[in-house]
């Protein structure tokens, strides 16, 4: 029973998710060494080498986890154990199952589960879950810190210049209004505003001003929801933050995740130009 929750729905995407990365925390730190060399000063700290991916890693095996087929042996554990006390259920599993990684595994599905929850350990972890959903609301971005992000990004060189090419490459207008010629007015999607770029520092608390504040807005439609720039605006700014200010990790992370084209060598034309 503990090997019928293997392997999991979500095996082949996991190994992609992971070298994706593995990918991009190697390019971020190879970009952040040749930028330390170059400086000169052996005296200097060395770069924190992509202090994001233990997160991200953590992340998508938490996801692949979900994809286990536990329901059969939650409800065989649980049969098992209908007579026992709740605090000996869990003992009495882990007696039966193999010992090792795999049985191991399986218990950590089973302890979640109402059957073996204990009711004063969940009513804790409830409480952390709502200290942590406090303290992650308390992080986010506001109005504030995107304008001074946005400011500290306008002095770094090719900052601007890399926004705003994120922002062009991620309007969805050209790509997302597919809606059948036949479906209702009310069902199809509605016009997006042009391509906003940022113009420069005077340019800041309007362009803060000009982005929707919402994915469920006018941009929302039965047919498919399009992404506003303002994600795409604080996914950049987000990126900004965590490597420091610093372009090119930006810049390399960004291309390693599929949302930025990389840019050709100097002295080859870019197609379409």
């Amino acid at each position: 029973m503990a090997r019928s929750l293997l392997p999991s729905k979500n095996r082949e995407a996991a190994r992609s998710a992971r070298a994706r990365l593995h990918r991009a925390a190697r390019r971020e730190i190879h970009q952040e060494l040749a930028e330390w060399s170059k400086s000169g000063d052996l005296e200097a700290d060395p770069p924190a080498f992509a202090p994001w991916e233990a997160r991200e890693i953590r992340d998508a095996v938490n996801w692949r986890r979900g994809g286990d087929k536990v329901n059969p042996f939650i409800r065989w554990a649980t049969v098992r154990t209908r007579g026992l006390r709740r605090e000996d259920r869990l003992s009495h599993v882990r007696s039966l199952v193999s010992k090792g990684v795999i049985g191991e595994h399986a218990l950590g599905h089973l302890e979640d589960t109402a059957a073996f929850r204990d009711p004063v350990e969940a009513a804790w972890r409830n409480r952390s879950w709502l200290r942590h959903g406090r303290r992650r609301r308390a992080g986010l971005m506001d109005r504030g810190e995107q304008a001074q992000l946005l400011r500290a990004l306008l002095e770094e060189a090719d900052g601007q210049r890399t926004l705003n090419r994120f922002l062009r490459e991620r309007h969805p207008w050209p790509r997302t209004l597919t809606a059948p010629a036949a479906a209702p007015c009310h069902h199809r999607p509605r016009a997006m505003p042009p391509y906003r770029p940022l113009l420069g520092a005077h340019d800041v608390l309007p362009f803060l001003d000009s982005l929707e504040p919402n994915a469920h807005g006018r941009y929302s439609s039965a047919w498919g929801t399009l992404t506003p720039p303002v994600h795409w605006m604080r996914l950049f700014l987000q990126r900004f933050k965590e490597h420091r200010g610093h372009i090119p990790s930006v810049r390399a992370t960004l291309e390693a995740e599929g949302l930025l084209k990389p840019l050709p060598p100097e002295g080859v034309r870019a197609p379409g130009r």
